[in-house]
C-alpha cells in the first residue's frame, strides 16, 4: 500500500507547492509511482507549478463525493511518466465528508507508492479532511524566524490530529547568512520549530523562473542544481535511506539520466 504523505504549513508563501512538486518528481525519478493532490480549495496553484493547467476536466472534490469516477480526475503527467494529477475545484464552497475523504484515499493508495497531498495554509474543515487521510506530515518552513514559529504552530495541530510522524523541510536555505548570524542557524531552526528535520533546500533564483513554465527538476541533461540535489536527498530519505543533509548538495553530481 501507498504512504500518503500531507506537505503544509499554517504560513503563506513558504514554497509548499514548489516542494511538493519537486519531492514528487524525485520520487518518480527513483522509480516511484506518485499521485500529487492539489488540495488548496481557497488558492489552487498546483496545476500551473505542473504544467497542466489545461489538462484536467474534473477535480478531487468530484471524485471524493462521488459524482464521477475516479480516473475522471486524474490525469498522467505528459513528459513525467509515473507522475499523476488530481487538481482542486476552482470554485467550492461546500464541505468535504471526512469519513468520505478518509475512505477515499484509502482505496487509491493500493495504485501509488506516494500521495502527495498539498495543502492549503488555512485551518478549516476542508484542510482537517485532507489531514486525517495521511500517515505522515511534511511540514515546509522558509528560513525566517516568522515562517519557523509557524512550523511549531502547524506540528502541533498535526500532533492533535494524531500524526506520529512529522518531519521539517527548510525551503529557501541560505547558508552563508547562516554562517553569519544574518538568519537562524540550522540548529536555532529546529530549536524554534520543534520538528524533526527531513531536508534543507538551499535558495535558487532559477526554481521560479522554471515554476512560471510549469517545468519540473530533473528534465533534460547535465549537473543537478543544488536544489535539484537536496530535493532528490528529502525523496530518498523518505524512502529510508540514512543519507547526510547536504551531500552532494553544494557539489551536485552529474545524473546518469533524467526523465
Amino acid at each position: 500500500m501507498g504512504r500518503i504523505i500531507f506537505v503544509t504549513s499554517f504560513k503563506g508563501g513558504v514554497g509548499k507547492t514548489t516542494v511538493s512538486a519537486n519531492i514528487a518528481s524525485a520520487l518518480v525519478l527513483l522509480g516511484r509511482r506518485v499521485l500529487v493532490v492539489d488540495a488548496d480549495y481557497g488558492n489552487r496553484c498546483m496545476d500551473l507549478v505542473l504544467g497542466m493547467e489545461d489538462d484536467c476536466l474534473f477535480d478531487s472534490a468530484d471524485a471524493i463525493r462521488g459524482n464521477i469516477d475516479v480516473s475522471a480526475a486524474i490525469r498522467a503527467h505528459g513528459t513525467v511518466p509515473g507522475l499523476y494529477f488530481m487538481p482542486a475545484p476552482a470554485f467550492f464552497g461546500g464541505k468535504l465528508s471526512p469519513d468520505d475523504t478518509v475512505a477515499f484515499f484509502s482505496r487509491l493508495k493500493g495504485d501509488y507508492d506516494f500521495i502527495i497531498v498539498d495543502s492549503s495554509a488555512e485551518d478549516s474543515d476542508t484542510y482537517r479532511a485532507f489531514a486525517r487521510a495521511a500517515e505522515d506530515a511534511l511540514v515546509v518552513t522558509f528560513h525566517q524566524t516568522t515562517a519557523i514559529r509557524a512550523a511549531e504552530k502547524t506540528a502541533a495541530i498535526l500532533s492533535e490530529l494524531g500524526y506520529s510522524n512529522i518531519r521539517m523541510v527548510v525551503n529557501c536555505y541560505r547558508a552563508k547568512a547562516a554562517a553569519e548570524g544574518l538568519l537562524p542557524s540550522m540548529y536555532s531552526i529546529i530549536q524554534g520549530a520543534k520538528v524533526q528535520l527531513i531536508g534543507a533546500i538551499p535558495a535558487d533564483d532559477s526554481v521560479p523562473v522554471k515554476q512560471e513554465s510549469g517545468t519540473l527538476p530533473y528534465l533534460g541533461k547535465g549537473r543537478l542544481s543544488p536544489y535539484e540535489a537536496a530535493t532528490l536527498n528529502i525523496a530518498k530519505r523518505l524512502l529510508g535511506a540514512p543519507v547526510p543533509l547536504f551531500k552532494d548538495v553544494y557539489k551536485p553530481k552529474k545524473l546518469k539520466y533524467y526523465f
